[in-house]
């Protein structure tokens, strides 16, 4: 079965342009009648008129529950999940702060503790070589 429409209707049907229509028709070769008004008409099977990218009409979709609904309930939920990854990963970061900040004040502990001993030792260092100064026969007599 076909219908005969203007490349006008045929693009507003189909939601393209008349230029577009009249490619489509020329490319399908789909037989084109010059009508009495003037404007060419198309014999146009009614399976083409249902866009092949359109998406089916599905009876059990109801109008509260539309694909842009669903995608939405999607999204929140998908949100959600994120926020509950997002708050355990800033846990994690947190404990590992508090770890850190832990294993710095042992660190600079040790530090401190180091520097002291190699204080000392360069006191002891120096003394020695302030003794060695002195030639043999003074730190003999004293």
């Amino acid at each position: 079965m076909s219908r005969s429409l203007t490349y006008a209707e045929m693009a507003e049907a189909l939601k393209i342009t008349p230029e577009s229509a009249n490619r489509l028709a020329r490319r399908k070769r789909w037989p084109r009648v010059k009508g009495n008004d003037g404007r060419t008409r198309v014999a146009m099977p009614e399976q083409a008129l249902v866009r092949q990218d359109s998406p089916p009409v599905s009876p059990t979709d109801s109008p509260m529950d539309s694909p842009p609904d669903k995608l939405i309930k999607a999204l929140e939920a998908h949100v959600e999940t994120l926020k509950a990854q997002l708050a355990a990963a800033e846990a994690r970061i947190d404990k590992q702060a508090a770890e850190s900040a832990a294993e710095l004040a042992a660190e600079r502990a040790r530090s401190e503790k180091a520097i002291e001993a190699f204080a000392a030792l360069a006191e002891r260092l120096d003394a020695l070589a302030a003794a060695r100064s002195r030639p043999w026969w003074r730190r003999l007599v004293g």
